[in-house]
């Protein structure tokens, strides 16, 4: 008994031996295993960081273009604060000026006016007077007459003799108009507020800025009070009118611009077009007095006349030349004259030399202004803006009409005596003899 023990222990022992021996060789299998995956592994990852040539030229062109990128970038940063180094050090005189007597003058300084005097001062020192600078109310009434448009209710007002203000006219389709607004109503009060002390000019400023889409006026009427609502509105300013005129059997068209605005192109299209139904056999332009307006509507304005090819007018800077010519298929062939006097300027010449020595008609009158530059605008933060000449326009024929004026066809003197305006009438009677 005591034999077969010693035997079964010895069995345990040399089992347990074996099992110790396999549990050793799995674990040296395991790490043999996990040695050839991190093997495996960084081969897969050298394999996958060797790129096509393809990709490695993209790569380089990228670099290549951040770089530039990079490079372009810190010249002009580098330009900038130069340019804006050498703009302090033009301006230093006026800096110290400005901070000295800011902050030493012993009474009060109206710092705008400073401001204001000094930029006017330097666009003077330029010594052109089409180089100029106007103040945020100047600007936006200048604006406003170029623009051709405004918010408002689309009526005049004047100050009478007696203070009233009276109601001259009104816009045709304006809301004044529709809501029964009447010529020579009296307004006593716009939204509450008595304006009977007050100036047109005051009611006009009211009624343009006022935040309230719409407006109360308190009118006098014959003596009796009325209110009237009227909803404010876009308004276009009527800056083109047009007559019929018959003579010796034939219908000659009038069309007068009083400035070429931004809205003049529709409107003359829309009177031209309303006297052609009419059958017109010629047309008289008057712009005596229009002292021009944009460049883009005097061109698209003689484009309607002249065929396609001919020349508006030429430009001409320090570093180029441009021609203007008519790009459009319209065109008319009837007979026309225009109508200039001493205070047709820019945009007016312009038309006038147009009808003149691209469409070879008349031009009547005495001589034009004569102002023959272009200027840009560029209005400031404060709302106030200078203008500047950036140009000089030639005629068709090259000619540079600046301080002389366009020379009419036919030089008519206005005859301030007569009741009947003797331009007009000569203008006309031209028309019609060109016709027989």
């Amino acid at each position: 008994m005591f034999k077969l023990k010693k035997n079964s222990s010895e069995e345990k022992i040399k089992k347990s031996k074996e099992i110790i021996k396999e549990e050793k060789r799995k674990i040296k299998e395991e790490k043999k295993k996990i040695k050839n995956d991190t093997k495996n592994s960084r081969k897969k990852h050298i394999e996958k960081e060797i790129y096509t040539s393809k990709e490695v030229a993209v790569s380089i062109v990228i670099s290549m273009i951040l770089g530039a990128v990079i490079c372009i970038s810190a010249v002009l940063l580098t330009l900038k604060l130069n340019h804006i180094l050498d703009s302090y050090k033009d301006l230093s005189k006026l800096i110290e000026t400005y901070k000295t007597i800011t902050n030493n003058y012993y009474g009060e300084i109206d710092k705008k006016k400073l401001i204001e005097t000094a930029t006017n001062a330097m666009m003077e020192s330029v010594g052109d007077n089409f180089t100029t600078y106007s103040n945020s109310e100047k600007t936006e009434s200048f604006l406003e007459d170029v623009e051709g448009s405004y918010e408002g209710i689309g009526c005049t007002v004047t100050t009478t003799e007696e203070g009233e203000i009276k109601v001259v006219s009104m816009f045709d389709g304006s809301p004044a108009k529709k809501a029964g607004l009447k010529e020579n109503d009296i307004i006593l009060a716009i939204d509450g507020t008595d304006y009977q002390d007050k100036t047109s000019n005051d009611v006009a400023e009211y009624v343009k800025n006022s935040k309230n889409k719409t407006i109360t006026l308190k009118i006098k009427r014959n003596d009796k009070e009325k209110t009237i609502k009227i909803t404010r509105a876009k308004i276009d300013i009527p800056v083109v009118s047009s007559s019929l005129y018959e003579q010796d059997n034939h219908k000659i068209g009038y069309i007068s611009i009083s400035i070429f605005s931004k809205t003049s192109t529709e409107q003359f299209k829309n009177q031209l077009e309303k006297l052609e139904k009419e059958n017109i056999e010629g047309l008289v332009i008057d712009v005596r007095n229009d002292g021009g307006g944009y460049l883009s509507s005097v061109t698209d304005i003689s484009s309607m006349f002249l065929a396609k090819g001919k020349v508006i007018y030429k430009l001409e800077s320090e570093k180029e030349k441009e021609v203007i010519k008519d790009k459009t298929k319209e065109k008319r062939t009837y007979p026309i004259a225009v109508l200039i006097n001493e205070d047709s300027a820019s945009a007016s010449e312009i038309l006038a030399s147009a009808i003149k020595e691209s469409y070879n008609e008349l031009v009547v009158g005495v001589n034009s202004y004569g102002k023959g530059t272009v200027q840009q605008t560029k209005q400031l933060k404060d709302g106030s803006m200078i203008k500047y000449t950036t140009q000089k326009w030639l005629t068709p024929n090259g000619n540079w009409i600046n301080e002389t004026g366009v020379e009419p066809t036919n030089k008519v003197e206005l005859d301030t005596n007569e009741e009947t305006d003797n331009q007009l009438q000569e203008a006309i009677n031209l028309v019609v003899k060109n016709l027989n």
